[in-house]
């Protein structure tokens, strides 16, 4: 038993905390990552494309130095002079494999480097489309067996007066040269450029395994296109702040635990005391069934032998203990009524009755009572009908036992009692109201627990009786108390349906 206690506290601390604890901190770590991986994203589309604009802009620039050189050297016939001027402009820019002189029909006049003779690019689509455009045209990344390595071609032609192309400037741009300034300016992001056979050039920063989709840019200069592949590992501080929202995570699930647990042992406590106060009633139904007639037949005759002795002997001292024990039996009368009323609350035959009329027929007896108390009273009926289907005693017990406590609680002094009647939706609503010393929040919970009073004398069973009567008709009856203001019992009954 004590084993399957535990397993259950085991399994209950299993659901409500470690099971929720693992899902919220699995949606955390997936949420921070993916945040972080859109982070790197981000940063990695900044950086590639830097690394566009700057390869555009150099080649771009590049295309600009040799249209200048081509107007310079346009009506230059001197090649050795040319070859100075190119080899000056070659030891000056870094980004320069080569500078060639190159003749109409694709042979290599002279050049930055020392040449073959037998070199000719005339099939070179760069260098057709450069003579056919007559622009500045622009190759795609080659290996060049003159200069060595992989290299970019720009191709800018010459022409005389008449408008002809006549010769053309080749400048091979290095392609490590590029590869470098991306190394310099990102060395930790990696960076994958393709030509445009989708061939990898070169790949720049430090590798790494990626399952993250590359961002990727096309260049404007050159058909070329880049790879920036960002990285998915977590960073230290990620993890750090991973960490902690798991321990907060963790904090938090506890928290809620203890409090579950202890709003199911207060709810455990509230039907255990629920059970035993039913228990409670149930044992006095059960004795007030089978003693009830025969307390009353007793009782019946010595009030019978008591009126005699009344009219026996006249003395004023007997005669207040007469009324002393007549009292006394008036008393048990009263609890052994209300202990049949808990033992058998249904015995009784119920109609329709309306609200205003019963209250009308207590009204005499209401009346009586506040003045003995020296309390005003105020009932207050409702303008249209308040038809109920129960047993008009019962109603009326309900009233009146309402009604004797708020005039106790008011001892003797000047206040008022009000008696309302309302009609809410499909409910009589009756509120009984009074000017007394009030109920404190503690004992308003334990008002209706049977045999609870706040009086020295009575049965302590009038609120149970009557929350019992009200509960019969489907009902609900609630106190509202303030110290030394007053006290409102709120009684809702449900209408009676109209044929």
């Amino acid at each position: 038993m004590k084993g399957q206690k535990n397993l259950k506290k085991v399994l209950f601390y299993l659901v409500v905390v470690l099971i929720p604890t693992l899902l919220i901190n699995t949606f955390i770590y997936f949420y921070q990552k993916e945040k972080t991986m859109e982070i790197h994203r981000s940063e990695s589309a900044f950086m590639i494309n830097i690394h566009k604009n700057q390869i555009d802009n150099l080649i771009k620039d590049t295309k600009a130095r040799l249209e200048t050189m081509a107007l310079v050297l346009g009506e230059e016939t001197n090649e050795e002079k040319i070859q100075q001027i190119l080899m000056q402009t070659h030891d000056l820019e870094p980004r320069f494999s080569g500078l060639y002189f190159v003749r109409k029909n694709g042979e290599i006049a002279t050049g930055s480097k020392n040449t073959a003779k037998n070199v000719n690019i005339e099939n070179r689509a760069f260098f057709q489309r450069a003579i056919a455009t007559k622009q500045s045209s622009v190759s795609d990344a080659y290996y060049g067996n003159i200069t060595g390595g992989y290299i970019v071609s720009i191709c800018t032609p010459m022409f005389n007066d008449n408008g002809e192309v006549t010769n053309l400037l080749v400048a091979a741009l290095k392609v490590d040269y590029l590869e470098n300034i991306m190394n310099v300016i990102s060395p930790n992001l990696q960076i994958k450029v393709f030509n445009d056979s989708n061939h990898l050039l070169f790949t720049t920063g430090k590798e790494y395994e990626n399952e993250i989709e590359p961002v990727r840019v096309y260049l404007d200069q050159i058909s070329w296109k880049l790879e920036a592949l960002p990285e998915s590992i977590l960073s230290q501080e990620d993890v750090k702040d991973i960490m902690i929202y798991m321990i907060i995570t963790f904090g938090v699930m506890n928290i809620i635990f203890i409090l579950v647990q202890n709003f199911l042992l207060k709810r455990k406590a509230l039907i255990e005391q629920s059970q035993n106060d039913a228990q409670k009633i149930e044992l006095v139904g059960t004795l007030a069934a089978s003693t009830a007639h025969e307390i009353r037949n007793p009782l019946t005759g010595i009030k019978g032998f008591i009126q005699l002795l009344k009219e026996k002997y006249k003395d004023s001292e007997d005669q207040f203990y007469f009324s002393v024990i007549d009292q006394e039996i008036k008393r048990i009368n009263e609890i052994v009524s209300e202990f049949l009323l808990l033992g058998k609350p249904t015995a009784h035959h119920h109609a329709d009755h309306d609200l205003n009329e019963i209250v009308l027929e207590l009204s005499p007896l209401l009346g009586s009572e506040a003045n003995l108390y020296n309390v005003e009273l105020d009932i207050k009926l409702n303008n249209g009908s308040l038809p109920i289907h129960c047993t008009k005693d019962h109603i009326k017990q309900v009233l009146l036992n309402l009604a004797k406590n708020s005039l106790e609680a008011m001892e003797k002094n000047e206040g008022f009692l009000t008696i309302e009647l309302t009609k809410q939706d499909e409910m009589a609503v009756i509120k009984v109201i009074d000017t007394g010393k009030g109920i404190s929040e503690e004992l308003i919970s334990k008002i209706f627990h049977p045999f609870f009073t706040m009086k020295d004398t009575g049965t302590s069973l009038g609120l149970v009786v009557c929350q019992r009567i009200i509960s019969m008709y489907k009902g609900t009856i609630s106190i509202n108390s303030v110290l030394e203001k007053g006290t409102e019992v709120t009684i809702t009954l449900p209408l009676a349906k109209q044929s």
